[in-house]
Formats: structure tokens, sequence, C-alpha cells
């Protein structure tokens, strides 16, 4: 006695058009198109169309002529040697096979729903080659070599065509570093701040201003352009100026980049209490400009620190007259309005997430790095639809 339910349509293939579609999970194929039918023939699946149509001359006359065997991989039930339908042309004498596009990629025997499992596993959880291939085999009974699995993630097809898209003006600006083949690059990245999500990236093998300019032009042609904002990096300063954009500084990276000045000063320098207490007390003025709660708070404090009693010395007037005076419009920018963020977290988080430290090293092609942070960003971009259509109640 064998385990296996049989039905009434393994033995009269006319029947099989009244399966339903929860039961063609046993083929391990089910998303494929209905004019492919598939049979079950002496413990061997048969592939046929419903309506095959010359692919030469579209002519209807067709008559059917002899099978093939080939060897196919499925979700569930691993790899199985199936018979396609041949047929002939009665018009022009054409000799064609069951369409099977819809189920597999030409010159491939690893069917779709083999390689959309591949690439879910890569794009929610990173995983590794052999972690991948472990899944498949225990998971979804599918044994394939970690090459195959590599050479799927390394074609996969995933791209946002933003060409008719229209973003919302507000923008985060960041680069990416990361290794290919022992070099370092980066990949350019901008970020709407309302979409959520990078709406143009590109990988350059120089961050210089020039570079980024042309990025942020090209990117953002005939599009809102209100403001962007960045770190510190003086190349992109220059570029966004050039660009005629508002600009705003991350607030984040301002109070971390005056911690890092004021620490690296009181190492060099030997300073009593006294002298201490001044400097910190002028470090936590500026922060109280940087966390104002509007822009006339702001313009407040940074009268009343024009007038403070602090050290006058090199280091501070570049600090103060320098930085926070002559950047005031650029660091508080987010204070005019409400929908430019204080900070780049946003696009940070998105780079933690789309690509992390332990895989941006180890990149070996362009290939490789575009395929990979594609489908990650896809995943983020189909969370983030998914947090947007959310109702809570």
């Amino acid at each position: 006695m064998e385990l296996k339910e049989y039905k009434l349509s393994d033995f009269v293939p006319e029947f099989f058009e009244f399966r339903q579609s929860d039961d063609l999970s046993r083929f391990g194929c089910e998303n494929i198109e209905d004019n492919l039918i598939r049979l079950e023939k002496r413990g061997k699946i048969h592939f046929e169309n419903r309506i095959a149509v010359c692919p030469s001359c579209k002519s209807h006359h067709i008559v059917k002529n002899g099978t093939y065997e080939r060897k196919l991989i499925f979700l569930r039930i691993g790899e199985q040697k199936c018979i396609i339908q041949k047929y002939k042309c009665k018009k022009c004498g054409k000799v064609f096979y069951s369409d099977l596009s819809s189920l597999v990629y030409p010159n491939s025997n690893i069917t779709l729903p083999v390689i959309d499992c591949i690439e879910n596993l890569y794009q929610i959880y990173g995983a590794g080659l052999h972690k991948i291939r472990f899944n498949l085999k225990q998971q979804h009974n599918v044994e394939i070599s970690h090459q195959s699995i590599e050479n799927i993630i390394l074609n996969s097809k995933y791209e946002f065509d933003y060409d008719n898209w229209y973003y919302s003006g507000y923008y985060l600006f960041d680069s990416l570093w990361t290794r290919i083949n022992g070099v370092w690059q980066y990949i350019l990245a901008l970020f709407d701040v309302k979409l959520n999500t990078l709406v143009s990236t590109k990988l350059v093998k120089s961050e210089d201003s020039k570079t980024i300019y042309n990025f942020l032009n090209e990117s953002l042609r005939n599009q809102k352009k209100i403001s962007i904002g960045t770190d510190l990096k003086h190349e992109y300063r220059e570029a966004i100026d050039k660009l005629k954009v508002k600009h705003h500084f991350c607030k984040f990276h301002v109070k971390q980049a005056i911690n890092k000045r004021f620490k690296g000063y009181f190492d060099k320098n030997q300073l009593n209490e006294e002298e201490m207490e001044k400097f910190i007390d002028l470090k936590q003025h500026i922060f109280k400009i940087l966390d104002a709660n509007n822009l006339d708070e702001a313009k407040k404090l940074r009268d009343e620190l024009i007038d403070k009693n602090y050290p006058k010395n090199k280091f501070t007037h570049k600090i103060v007259w320098k930085f926070i005076i002559s950047y005031f419009k650029k660091l508080t920018t987010h204070l005019e309005n409400n929908n430019i963020p204080s900070t780049n977290n946003k696009i940070e988080n998105i780079f933690q997430k789309v690509f992390p430290k332990h895989i941006k090293r180890t990149m070996k092609i362009e290939q490789g790095l575009s395929s990979r942070f594609m489908l990650k960003l896809n995943h983020w971009n189909i969370k983030n639809e998914k947090e947007k259509n959310h109702t809570s109640f």
C-alpha cells in the first residue's frame, strides 16, 4: 500500500482543470499560468499547453509530436524527471515545445518558486549561501549547490523604476563605503524623507564634490528640491551649495564632531579645574542651541553665545565663529520647517538594515554588490508599504 493519495484527475487528464488551486502545491509550482497544464502519468509529471500556438506563424493548427524528458527542481518534491510535450505546426511545419516560461527560466532547471524562496531567504534574513542551502534541504527538500544559489542572487532582477515617481522635495544624502575585491568604493544614496525609502543609488570610486553634484543633479532632475540633509563632510557642502538647494546638517553628527573636538583639546592641553568648567559650560551652551525648540529660542541662545565670557583662543574661535555662527542656518533649518528632519537617522537605519558591516566588507564583484543591495532594499520597501497601509485601532 502506498501512502500517497490519488485523485481522479491523476488518471483522467481531462478532469485536471477542476483541480483546486491549493492542490497544486503537490507539484511545487502553484503560481504558473493557466495555459500550462500539469499532469501525473506513471509517476512522472507531464507538462503541456492547454492551447498551443505556433511561435513562428501564430497558427492554432497544431498537432502533438512526441515528448522529451527534462529534469526540473521543485519546492517540496525536489528534483523530478518531467515529460514535456512537443508540438508541430501544420501550417509552417515548425516543431516547438510546451511553453514553460511561467515555471522556469530558459536554460535552467531550477523552477521560479525555488528562486523566489532563495531570494526571500536572503532579503528577509540576510542568510549566507551555505545557510540558504541548508534551509532549502531541511525545509523544502531541495538539494542544489551553493554556487547555483550564488548565481541566482547575482542574476536577481529587482530594479526600481523611479522615472514616474514624484519626490517630496525633502531628502537625506549619505554615502556607504564598501570593499569590492579589496578596493574601497562608495554607494551614493539619496533618501526621500516622506517616501521613507532610497530613491536613487550609484556605485562610484570616489566621493569628491564633483561626483556627488553630478549624482544629485541627475537624481533630482525635474523633481522638487526643498532641502537635503547630510553629515559634515565638506564635499557634501560644496556639491549641495552648487545645486542651490537648502542644506541642513545632521544634529547627531554635529554633536558627535563637537564632542570629539573638545575631547581632543582636553587631551592635548592641561587645564585647571576652573578652565575646564568654562570649556564644559561653552560646550553645553552650544548643545542648547542645537536642542532649541524653535528658531527664536535658537537665535536668542546664539546671541547669548556671542556675548558669553568664554576662553578666547584659536580652538574656541574655530568652534564658535567658524562653525556655529557661520553655519547657524544649516544647523537650525529643521526649526523652520517641520518636514525637515533634525538627524540623518532614517538613512543610517536603512543602511544598517540593507547593508550591515559584516556584508559590505566581503563583496568581490560589482554585480554581486548591486544584486544583494537591491534585494535587501526591495524587502525594506515591501515592509515600508505595509506599515504605511496599516491601520491601528
